[in-house]
């Protein structure tokens, strides 16, 4: 049984390329292709952790539809351990439309389905007593697991020994008040809070995210990272210590899908290695450096010669 435990939605997207502008009500605009893959912050960073050497055990919610067949086949392809993953009748497997536009900065429309309804009693107390990291992905997407049923499954793990750490999605248009509902009650339990920029800003109130990352410590975060995109990430431990990660050049980035994901996997396989803090996070940048030049959320991590130089420790790691 891995020693990795990742809890979060699952999704089916079909990835549109390039989509530089979108139609006018009642117009039609061209693309070149269409792909279609899995994705979602768990399976993303699931089949990446496994590329990288760690494969994880996976708990998600899928439709009893061919989608859902689609998502378990592609896990267990990749090696992830499925015999945590849901089928719910009432619901269909979550789906993204996800338009590419020519700078590879991506967006998606998206319908819930099977993965709003994940909830606490999906992570039974035997996956947790058998796991050293308890990864949350995915919140602010979770409308059954988020807010307290989150902060009861990671005081769950935290009794059972586990390192608790908690992704969020950006979701547009959503008021201060339902960030903090959603996410505030499990910071109390979380070892590491890894949210992006966006995110951190629409959290905390400031966009200063040095300041973000110390509200999330006095909310009782042990270590934060915030995910600066180009500019790498800015780490703060639990000894208040403030560390900016600088990201891995890349000269041309094909597709930014999934490269958060790809990072958290980069981060997490790190630590499960014994690496520091700070060495995680640069495993975690050169891993996202490697995941954007590629087009899909994994298919950068496909090397074998590359990945292993993810883990050289030298931090000018060439993913050319």
């Amino acid at each position: 049984m891995s020693e990795i435990l990742v809890c979060g939605i699952s999704v089916v997207d079909a990835i549109a390329r390039p989509i530089d502008a979108f139609p006018a009500p009642g117009g039609l605009r061209l693309f070149d292709s269409l792909n279609w893959s899995t994705g979602g912050c768990a399976v993303n960073c699931s089949i990446a952790m496994a590329r990288l050497g760690t494969p994880p055990r996976l708990v998600t919610r899928v439709g009893a539809d061919f989608l859902g067949d689609f998502v378990i086949s592609e896990l267990s392809r990749h090696g992830v351990d499925t015999s945590g993953v849901v089928r719910d009748a009432s619901k269909p497997t979550s789906f993204s439309f996800v338009a590419v536009p020519t700078g590879g900065e991506r967006s998606f429309i998206h319908t819930k389905g099977a993965s709003d309804t994940l909830r606490e009693s999906d992570v039974p107390d035997s996956l947790l007593r058998a796991s050293r990291f308890v990864f949350v992905t995915g919140a602010m997407l979770m409308n059954s697991l988020d807010g307290e049923p989150t902060a009861r499954l990671f005081a769950r793990a935290k009794a059972a020994g586990a390192f608790t750490l908690l992704d969020t999605v950006y979701v547009e248009g959503l008021d201060r008040d339902q960030w903090r509902r959603r996410i505030e009650p499990a910071l109390r339990h979380v070892d590491y809070f890894i949210p992006s920029e966006a995110e951190a800003r629409a959290i905390a109130g400031t966009p200063d995210p040095s300041a973000a990352a110390r509200e999330f410590r006095s909310l009782g975060a042990q270590s934060v990272v915030v995910k600066l995109g180009a500019r790498g990430v800015l780490c703060l431990d639990s000894a208040g210590i403030e560390t900016i990660v600088p990201a891995v050049k890349v000269d041309h980035v094909v597709d930014a899908t999934g490269a958060g994901d790809c990072w958290s996997a980069g981060f997490i396989a790190g630590l499960s290695r014994g690496r520091s803090f700070t060495d995680a996070a640069r495993i975690g940048n050169a891993v996202a450096a490697l995941s954007v030049q590629a087009a899909g959320a994994t298919a950068g991590l496909e090397d074998p010669e590359r990945l292993s130089r993810v883990f050289s420790g030298d931090t000018r790691v060439d993913v050319r």
